[in-house]
């Protein structure tokens, strides 16, 4: 497969932020580029990366931004994996619009989000910057996991009294999606059944 030129290097030059560097992506990785300029079909370039860790497994993605027409926010983000460098996603978030689209490189399917108006992740995250905010929101916790918080969903049951009915409940299960850990789309509360308790 040949690539064409890409003005950067395999170095990686430490910012003030010791999770944050200026870089740019070598080997496999080099997927992701070409799918979002294809994407783009404009001029793209590296800005910021991170790397966010999985601390029980040590399983690492990293995040890169994209900027797009020489734009000084980002609008782009590559993630690919830290050990073999696979790219992974694409995420495209235009906040002109309010729409995130995502791009699974192994399914090789996107999803589009046109909800983010309503988003509350959205809204206190600076429209999701994913550099400036990915490591305060990765948080994981019992049945939900790395993999799940980096592109996936995870419910969650709460069991609440039924009011009026002492003896009785119900569970009410939520389901929430992910993307870098950042909640992108919610579902519930939905109530279940009936039940002594």
């Amino acid at each position: 497969m040949t690539i064409g030129l890409i003005a950067c290097t395999n170095d990686e030059a430490i910012t003030d932020n010791a999770n944050e560097k200026t870089s740019t992506f070598s080997g496999k990785s080099e997927e992701g580029y070409t799918y979002a300029k294809d994407f783009y079909q404009s001029n793209i370039s590296f800005g910021k990366s991170i790397t966010i860790s999985n601390e029980e497994t040590s399983e690492k993605i990293i995040i890169q931004e994209l900027l797009v027409n020489n734009e000084k926010t980002a609008r782009g983000y590559i993630v690919k994996d830290s050990k073999s460098g696979s790219f992974l996603f694409f995420a495209d978030v235009n906040r002109e619009k309010d729409i995130l689209t995502v791009y699974d490189a192994k399914m090789n399917t996107d999803e589009i989000f046109s909800n983010l108006s309503k988003n509350e992740d959205y809204k206190i995250t600076q429209k999701f910057d994913f550099i400036r905010y990915a490591n305060q929101k990765f948080t994981t916790a019992k049945g939900c996991g790395f993999w799940q918080k980096v592109w996936g969903s995870c419910s969650f049951t709460v069991t609440k009294p039924v009011p009026g009915s002492p003896g009785w409940c119900t569970d009410y299960t939520s389901r929430n999606k992910y993307f870098l850990g950042f909640i992108i789309d919610a579902t519930g509360p939905i109530p279940g059944g009936v039940y002594r308790c």
